[in-house]
């Protein structure tokens, strides 16, 4: 195996969990496959890697798919320009669906903002009721105005990126990789 299998690993936690995401706000459909895009520097953040072009990584995940089918998730890699498309067979996006523990906590953050009508308190009694520890910020960005993260990156590596609006509300869920991206 080329990458490390931490890396691996890591890289599987997420499409996972990505794919997981997808499925509460969207729904599953059977047999349906599911795509994800990845850079390659979050590629190379996911994977501890340090691959400084397309070529290099491709050479660096050859044997992933056979990782994630070992683990009944097939995954196929596509280069797509600048981008790497990873896609779950349908077998496998049943099986993250079937797998895959969610907390409450996503399920309830994901019901409510699926309502597009939600607010500061709302957002933050979901994130109460989930037990564990979390901070809440005000950011100064065009997309978002408030920030919320877990101090516990097992429980939830992710930062929640939240437009609070008069009508229409929206978050984006970003690794703290993608979250620093966007103030460097």
């Amino acid at each position: 195996m080329t990458a490390n299998i931490n890396g691996f690993e890591n890289l599987l936690r997420n499409i996972k969990s990505t794919i997981y995401e997808g499925i509460l706000k969207l729904g599953i459909v059977k047999g349906e496959s599911f795509g994800i895009y990845y850079e390659l520097d979050l590629l190379n953040y996911l994977l501890g890697t340090d691959c400084t072009n397309a070529e290099s990584m491709l050479e660096n995940i050859k044997d992933f798919n056979d990782f994630s089918s070992a683990r009944l998730i097939p995954i196929t890699i596509r280069k797509e320009g600048s981008r790497f498309r990873f896609i779950a067979s349908g077998e496998g996006v049943e099986q993250i669906s079937k797998d895959t523990s969610s907390t409450d906590f996503l399920r309830s953050l994901i019901a409510l903002v699926n309502t597009h009508k939600f607010d500061l308190e709302q957002v933050q009694e979901v994130f109460k009721a989930s037990g564990q520890p979390y901070s809440c910020k005000e950011v100064d960005n065009p997309e978002f105005e408030y920030v919320f993260s877990f101090s516990d990156q097992n429980f939830d590596p992710f930062f929640y990126c939240f437009h609070i609006g008069q009508g229409h509300s929206h978050y984006h869920r970003l690794l703290e990789f993608s979250y620093r991206k966007l103030f460097d």
